[in-house]
C-alpha cells in the first residue's frame, strides 16, 4: 500500500473512533429526547385530569347552589301552607312544594354521581402525578448520563480531532474532500478492501458493497499509489495487506 493510501488508512482509523464517539453520544441524546417526549405526554395527561376535576367540581358547585335555592323555596312554601285560606290554594301550594322536592331529589342524585366522578378523577390524578414524577426522575437520570458521557469523551475527542487535522493536512485537498464526503455517507468507513473471490482468478469484489470490480482497476492499485473508488458504493479501494 502506497503512501497516499497509508495516509488515508490512518485518517480513517481516527475518523472511525470519532464516529464511534458521535454514535454513542447520539444514541444517548436520542434516549434523552425520547424520555422528554414521554414526560411531556405524562404532563399533558396530568393537565387533562386536573382540568376535568375542575370542570366537574364547578358543576357540582352549581348544583349545590341550585339545591340550596330550591331548599329555601321549599321552606317558604311550607310556611305558606300554614297561611292559605282555601283548599284550592292549599292544593296548588302543595303541588308546587312536591314538585320542588322532586327536583331537589333529582339534583341531589346527580350531584352525588358527580361527586363520585370527582373522587374517581382525583384518584386517577394522583396516579398520573406518580407517573409524571417517575418520568421526570428518569429524564434527569438520562440527562446526567449523557452529560457524563460527553464530559468523559471530551479529552479523547479533542486529541482525536487534533490528530485528524494533522492527518488531513498530509492529503491533497481534492482527496480530503472525497474522504470527507464518503465519511459522512458511511460514518467513517471510507475505505474498502479489494477481495479476490476465487484463488488464481482475476475476479474481485469491493468488501464494502460486495459488487464486482474490474480487473483493470485492481491492477492499477497494484502498480500505482493511486486513489480509486468503487463505482458502486464510492468507497476508496485498497488492497489487503
Amino acid at each position: 500500500m502506497g503512501a497516499k493510501l497509508q495516509a488515508l488508512r490512518h485518517l480513517q482509523d481516527i475518523e472511525l473512533q470519532l464516529a464511534d464517539i458521535r454514535r454513542q453520544l447520539r444514541r444517548k441524546q436520542k434516549m434523552v429526547s425520547a424520555q422528554a417526549a414521554k414526560l411531556e405526554s405524562a404532563r399533558q395527561a396530568l393537565e387533562t385530569e386536573r382540568n376535568e376535576i375542575k370542570r366537574t367540581q364547578a358543576s357540582v358547585d352549581e348544583l349545590d347552589l341550585d339545591i340550596k335555592g330550591r331548599t329555601g323555596k321549599i321552606n317558604r312554601l311550607r310556611e305558606h301552607l300554614n297561611t292559605v285560606r282555601t283548599n284550592r290554594e292549599y292544593a296548588a301550594v302543595l303541588a308546587e312544594l312536591n314538585n320542588e322536592k322532586a327536583d331537589v331529589s333529582r339534583l341531589e342524585s346527580r350531584a352525588l354521581q358527580m361527586m363520585e366522578r370527582v373522587e374517581a378523577r382525583t384518584k386517577d390524578f394522583r396516579e398520573h402525578q406518580e407517573v409524571e414524577r417517575r418520568e421526570a426522575e428518569r429524564l434527569d437520570q438520562l440527562t446526567a448520563q449523557f452529560e457524563q458521557a460527553d464530559r468523559s469523551f471530551a479529552e479523547r475527542r479533542a486529541g482525536l480531532e487534533q490528530g485528524r487535522a494533522e492527518a488531513a493536512g498530509q492529503l491533497e485537498p481534492k482527496v480530503l474532500k472525497l474522504f470527507d464526503r464518503v465519511s459522512v455517507r458511511y460514518e467513517g468507513e471510507v475505505m474498502a478492501k479489494v477481495v479476490r473471490t476465487r484463488p488464481g482468478r482475476d475476479e474481485f469484489i469491493c468488501e464494502g458493497c460486495y459488487m464486482s470490480l474490474a480487473a483493470e482497476r485492481v491492477n492499477a492499485l497494484m502498480i500505482r499509489d493511486e486513489v480509486l473508488t468503487c463505482a458502486n458504493c464510492g468507497r476508496i479501494l485498497c488492497l489487503e495487506q
